[in-house]
């Protein structure tokens, strides 16, 4: 421990000069000539652009392009002039690199060249992309784990197959995920109910941290994640990618593939089609396998979409579907078993088999979620652009427990059925300097639970009941810039009413309605002091309606491994979000540093039961559980994320990556359970030549969580932990191989944010290959 605050002290001194954007090079130079095939005579007026990217530039008189400042990672380079066919070709860029590009002539003359770009939403707050090789490192990972490649943000973990995302120390409903542009709604509010979404589907993750309630309505206050794939292709050509990834550790094995391209005689029209399967046995930690912690998914996704310069329309349909196993020995017949499990170092030998096995056994989760949508664009000549976008998803899950003497107990069976509508107009600039954006939204959700025995019919003891909810907001959105400055302001107003029925525990029906309305606001600030620095400012109110579970948990939350108590009384939290952020990028050095305060009012957590200073435990004929309630508090988050990132030579960089959070119950002054603790990654990378290929070594140091008031967990805090992984890279041709090695030294521990901390030791070594091939 003394070395982690020795180190960390060493990055405090040396303030700026110690903290980096990520991991990201974006000093890269991409350039090249393009001529033409027989006479080899340069083309100038030329369109050179990076598809899916705002980039675009025309050759000069000697056919010459040029990209400066690029990050590195995966691109598509595009080239099309008047009387020549247009082509595309992959770049996997790592520093500077000249690419000379060759047109044929044609005899079909193009009627128009038209670049479009995506507007960027969102300057004035802090945010982080992985894109290109960064992504490629995470392929066959769960979205919580690929996110992690973010400063800033870590995961709340069930066990070694589940992980969810956590921003500034906060998760589930405080972090709204777009899953291709539509709010994710599956069953997100179980700590274990990880997000259904393949992340196969996405070229690009972009984190924005802090509230963005006003653009994206309630719910946001910790952040939005925004899972992108890349825009339809323009041209006819058929191309794509296929993916296999194998693991080690759980002998799992994941193939993917995507492939797109228009319709040659139907200009504008594009589609892509993408699917992904996968399927791993029982994980090891270093020293012995866990019973029943299997997985198999199956994902499938399609796109088709029709453009012109003034109007066009897509539609998107995608389907994921898994089952789950969750670890035997977190289920366990009596108290004395429970209390003998959890302070044990090991779990019971009839948990820890001799082998893998891909059988998934109860307890499991089995479930499937499938989202529709479809989008369209109109643009005006005198108002702007419109946007309307509609979709439906349904998310069906089933969490199956531990039969226990003859009987075979309660499944959990969630039915959830939202529809959305959005309408947006993105107006014409206003005196030159004034744009913006308006728009309404509503939703529309329903919820059928049942608890089930085989042999019975609906009994009383549904974790959560059903219910309908209606939602909806409208809100307003204006930027001003000029010169170097940037200054953005929102407000929104929200209105959500639910009405919800059930049985309570005395076999009654109950019906409750609830109507909760609030506003949102911010204003925030951006200032380009130079090419190489900017610093962004931004103040936000956000709020978030309390929901079902934690206003009518009662039972034993399956895939938890634990018993949930509501709170029917609880309000609505409100959240007042502060954060600032310089970024710096240089020709060697490159660092960002992002401070941030989030005080919420009413904050609503899920706190382990304890009566007369002792921790308290359920047991029923389902076994024995710790027991956990659903309170309100006043909550003060305040913390700082940090990176830097220094060239030393041509081939060799280093990266920092430095995350804390500080988070505060300030009505009772006391520490909150489940905050990540600090945490200091270092990595050290080198990059061969003209190929781009790069072997990296990166060390993850994690504190022992040590804000923790007496008697407030079952468990104490783990010890803090460092990780050793490795990362290589060699592309060759249409392929590129992948190397990497987690847990490299076989390390045996437990992280404070799993909550199966209780019962097991995490994952140990597990060794990754993959292969991509485009085509």
């Amino acid at each position: 421990m003394k070395k982690l605050f020795f180190i960390l002290t060493v990055l405090l001194n040396f303030g700026l000069n110690t903290i980096a954007q990520n991991s990201t090079n974006c000093n890269c130079t991409l350039k090249g000539v393009v001529h033409e095939t027989n006479a080899h005579n340069p083309i100038p007026g030329a369109v050179v652009y990076l598809k899916g990217t705002k980039y675009a530039v025309f050759t000069n008189a000697k056919g010459e392009y040029q990209f400066p400042k690029l990050c590195q990672g995966a691109y598509t380079l595009v080239c099309q002039a008047v009387g020549f066919q247009k082509i595309e070709v992959p770049i996997n860029l790592t520093q500077e690199h000249s690419k000379e590009l060759t047109l044929t002539n044609d005899d079909e003359h193009l009627q128009e060249v038209v670049v479009s770009g995506k507007k960027t939403e969102n300057q004035t707050k802090a945010k982080s992309i992985i894109e290109g090789s960064d992504l490629a490192e995470t392929r066959g990972q769960s979205l919580g784990e690929a996110l992690k490649a973010a400063t800033g943000v870590t995961t709340l973990q069930t066990g070694s197959s589940i992980a969810k995302p956590v921003i500034h120390g906060m998760h589930s409903n405080r972090v709204l995920i777009l899953n291709n542009g539509i709010r994710q709604e599956g069953q997100q509010w179980g700590s274990e109910h990880a997000p259904e979404i393949d992340p196969f589907m996405a070229q690009k993750l972009t984190v924005i941290k802090g509230a963005a309630g006003v653009r994206y309505g309630s719910d946001a206050i910790a952040g939005v994640i925004m899972v992108e794939p890349n825009p339809l292709p323009d041209s006819a050509a058929i191309h794509g990618e296929a993916n296999l990834v194998g693991f080690s550790n759980g002998q799992q094995g994941i193939a993917s593939g995507i492939i797109e391209g228009g319709f040659p005689k139907r200009k504008g029209w594009a589609w892509r089609l993408q699917g992904t399967y996968k399927r791993g046995a029982d994980i090891k930690t270093a020293d012995y396998y866990l019973a029943n912690t299997g997985i198999q998914e199956r994902n499938f996704s399609t796109t088709v979409g029709y453009n012109t310069t003034h109007w066009g329309t897509e539609a998107y349909f995608s389907y994921f579907d898994t089952q789950l196993g969750i670890f035997s020995g977190s289920h366990i017949g009596n108290i004395t078993d429970l209390l003998s499990a959890i302070n044990s170092s090991r779990p019971n030998s009839d948990y820890t088999p001799t082998s893998a096995s891909y059988t998934i056994n109860r307890p499991n989760q089995d479930l499937a979620h499938n989202l529709f949508k479809v989008k369209s664009f109109l643009v005006s000549e005198n108002l702007g652009k419109w946007q309307l976008t509609l979709s439906r998803q349904y998310d069906w899950r089933l969490e199956y427990d531990v039969p226990r003497g003859n009987r075979t107990l309660n499944t959990l069976n969630f039915k959830l059925t939202t529809y959305q509508a959005e309408l947006l107009l993105d107006h014409k600039p206003l005196w030159n300097t004034l744009s913006g954006t308006v728009g309404a939204s509503g939703m529309y959700q329903e919820n059928l639970s049942s608890s089930y025995e085989l042999t019975k019919p609906l009994i009383n003891t549904v974790l959560i009941p059903n219910y309908q909810t209606k939602s909806g907001g409208i809100f307003l959105i204006e930027r001003w810039v000029k010169n170097r400055w940037e200054v953005e302001g929102g407000l929104r107003y929200d209105i959500r009413s639910s009405d919800a029925y059930g049985l309570d525990a005395s076999s009654k029906l109950f019906n409750y309605s609830f109507t909760f309305n609030n506003a949102s606001s911010t204003i925030g600030f951006a200032w380009n002091s130079s090419e190489s620095l900017s610093i962004k400012g931004n103040a936000a109110i956000a709020w978030r309606a309390p929901n079902m579970n934690e206003l009518f948990s009662n039972g034993v939350h399956h895939g938890a491994a634990a018993y949930e108590k509501g709170n029917i009384n609880l309000q609505p939290e409100v959240a007042h979000n502060f954060s600032v952020s310089a970024e710096y990028s240089g020709s060697k050095w490159a660092w960002e540093i992002s401070p941030y305060l989030n005080l919420i009012n009413d904050f609503i957590y899920l706190k382990p039961r304890v009566e007369n200073g002792e921790i308290q435990t359920v047991l029923s004929v389902r076994g024995a559980f710790p027991a956990f309630d659903y309170t309100q508090v006043d909550a003060r988050f305040a913390g700082i994320d940090a990176s830097v990132k220094y060239l030393i030579s041509k081939h060799f960089t280093i990266t920092e990556k430095y995350s804390m959070v500080r988070a505060k119950d300030t009505r009772n002054d006391v520490y909150m359970v489940n905050i990540p603790a600090d945490r200091l990654e270092s990595s050290l990378r080198y990059t061969f030549g003209k190929n781009q290929a790069y072997v990296s070594l990166t060390n993850l140091l994690v504190a022992r969580q040590t804000r923790v008031e007496a008697n407030s967990d079952f468990l104490a805090p783990p010890a803090g932990y460092s990780l050793w992984s490795m990362n290589a890279s060699y592309p060759h041709k249409n392929f590129t191989f992948g190397l990497g090695v987690s847990n490299l030294l076989n390390k045996s521990y437990r992280d404070y944010m799993n909550r199966f901390r209780y019962f097991t030791d995490e994952m140990g070594r597990n060794i990754s290959l993959r292969v991509q091939y485009r085509f």
